[in-house]
């Protein structure tokens, strides 16, 4: 990361992020097929109505886990394992302690938080049953994504790629035994999915347990240190509230969605697994600027940052156009995939398909963005600027727009508009004041060193 090219080393470090955000997202989407297929749409619209508040959670904490990274990275990149032991010993048991926080919470407003979505009464029940199972695993949740920030922030890419596939298979076996053969239905997807999260925390605590002894984690020193954690919500709170945000703008948007009726809950629901494939390509391409850029300022590379930040941008833009496209041209197909005898669903999955995918290149601009400034630690300014372009107008768009213009197509073009609002802002009204973040950062990194 910190010398030679850096679009071969870019590219090296991020291929096995993306084959891991493949494997997450394909062993996501048999969930659905398997539910879809054998459970059939009223099983997979009760999974699917879970999903907004379900990313709201996990994106929250998810962003968290970028102060993680970030100080993890700068920790390495100023090869000070010592700073690196605390920020791990501190994060995990942080992790761990927010998980079982999330856990109760998940579990007290389940079915409140259903019922204000308006979900089907056909599927609110089942919903309700795969929300408050699928809360279980949120401790294991929160403790493997800390353990894959930690070994990624080191150039550690492929070990989380293997304990996701290890997971991952097992998940998709659960889920055929519970679902095929035992006719669990929603509940066997929830235990499957319980039992592989647990599985990945377990994988990602027992490497770090056998890294080099300088890097090493040790349970009997998992502590909270009020500095570590402060420095760690610095940078990782502003971001997971920007994801929250962007996750809690699908509440409403789901809101529309479930007043169309079952059939239109199941058809989004199978298209979201073509727009997590896209999303989730762009967003491990980015998460690979922030360790780049994490690491470079940790060095005081600052020059070589720019050069992530241009190499990144190439990588990742083109990934949106080549993913957006083929989701575009097959969205039929693919959402044909999961609900094989419900054409009407089809049709309602490919016009957000068609939303989406189109435009998914927009998306990956601000990711990289947003990207390389958390890895500089500038956090709050990109945060508020999501929060106005993606919740605030999406919150609009779902109450002044679709109620006139009832299509998924027309509820989820508010996506790409909201991505374009948001890169007007981050270049145009924001740009000065970052630029003298970054400043302040570098001066202060180079005082450091003198």
């Amino acid at each position: 990361m910190l010398h030679g090219n850096v679009m071969g080393s870019l590219l090296r470090f991020s291929v096995p992020l993306v084959l891991t955000g493949w494997l997450q997202t394909l062993f996501s989407s048999a969930d659905s097929l398997v539910v879809g297929r054998f459970a059939g749409s009223s099983a997979l619209a009760a999974v699917g109505a879970t999903f907004a508040f379900v990313m709201l959670i996990i994106c929250f904490f998810g962003g968290l886990s970028a102060g993680v990274t970030v100080c993890a990275a700068n920790d390495a990149g100023a090869n000070d394992p010592e700073s690196f032991r605390e920020t791990m010993h501190v994060s995990l048991l942080l992790a761990f302690l927010i998980g079982v926080f999330v856990l109760f919470l998940g579990e007290g407003l389940a079915g409140t938080i259903l019922k204000m979505m308006h979900a089907p009464e056909d599927i609110i029940g089942d919903a309700a049953t795969y929300l408050r199972l699928y809360f279980l695993c949120m401790p294991a949740q929160m403790v493997y994504n800390t353990g894959a920030s930690l070994m990624r922030s080191r150039g550690d890419s492929r070990h989380p790629l293997i304990f996701l596939a290890i997971s991952g298979a097992t998940n998709l076996i659960l889920n055929i035994v519970f679902v095929a053969l035992f006719h669990w239905n929603v509940v066997g997807v929830a235990v499957a999915t319980v039992i592989t999260q647990y599985l990945s925390a377990f994988l990602a605590i027992h490497a770090l347990l056998h890294e080099e002894e300088a890097w090493r984690l040790d349970l009997r020193k998992l502590c909270l240190r009020r500095e570590k954690i402060g420095r760690i919500l610095r940078i990782g709170f502003p971001a997971g509230l920007q994801a929250a945000m962007l996750a809690a703008s699908d509440i409403p948007l789901q809101t529309c969605v479930n007043s169309l009726g079952s059939l239109a809950v199941s058809g989004n629901a199978a298209a979201l697994n073509i727009d997590s494939l896209i999303f989730i390509t762009i967003e491990n391409l980015t998460q690979a600027c922030t360790v780049f850029t994490g690491q470079c300022v940790g060095a005081g590379l600052f020059d070589r940052t720019r050069t992530v930040r241009r190499d990144s941008m190439i990588v990742t833009v083109l990934a949106g156009m080549i993913c957006g496209a083929i989701g575009l041209l097959f969205r039929y197909q693919l959402v044909a995939l999961f609900l094989p005898e419900t054409p009407e669903a089809v049709a309602f999955g490919a016009d957000r398909a068609k939303a989406v995918a189109t435009f998914a290149f927009i998306y990956s601009v601000m990711g990289t963005l947003n990207a390389f400034l958390r890895g500089y630690g500038v956090s709050v300014a990109p945060a508020v600027i999501n929060i106005f372009a993606l919740f605030v107008f999406r919150l609009i768009w779902s109450f002044a727009y679709f109620p006139h213009h009832r299509t998924l197509f027309h509820l989820y073009i508010s996506y790409p508009i909201g991505w374009l609002i948001a890169i007007v802002m981050l270049l145009v009204i924001y740009r000065p004041a970052m630029g003298k973040a970054m400043e302040r950062l570098e001066a202060e990194a180079r005082e450091r060193a003198g």
